[in-house]
């Protein structure tokens, strides 16, 4: 399923799990948030995959094995971000893949913000 996500290309794909769209719409609200930093550079158009996943196979509680995992892989500005996650639970897997891409995507931002206030510094010193 493809998406429009605030002019980003949004797709999520389930694996041995059928895409609701109770799903669909928890994983866009998760990821409202983590994204918005993208949404007002201007730059290149943005992609963001989603991929959920429900293992297949004996699972041992006191192993402590996840069964779900969440990932997801945003593409745009010259840049990759990739985030990953597994939990007992899907909502829970999805909202920890989405703090590990919002710390991501918080960092390049403030470092992106931090070259151009350099950069102005530089030019209004002369050097």
């Amino acid at each position: 399923v493809t998406r429009s996500f605030k002019a980003m290309k949004f797709s999520i794909q389930g694996t041995n799990l059928t895409l609701t769209d109770e799903i669909r719409e928890l994983v866009e609200e998760k990821l409202a948030d983590a994204l918005r930093p993208l949404g007002d550079t201007n730059l290149d158009p943005v992609n963001v995959a989603i991929e959920l996943e429900r293992r297949r196979g004996h699972f041992d509680k006191a192993a402590e094995v996840h069964i779900f995992r969440a990932e997801a892989t945003v593409t745009g500005y010259g840049e990759t971000f990739r985030a990953e996650s597994s939990a007992d639970e899907l909502p829970k897997a999805i909202v920890e893949m989405k703090h590990v891409l919002t710390r991501q995507i918080r960092k390049w931002r403030s470092k992106l913000r931090a070259a151009q206030r350099s950069g102005a510094r530089r030019a209004t010193h002369g050097g």
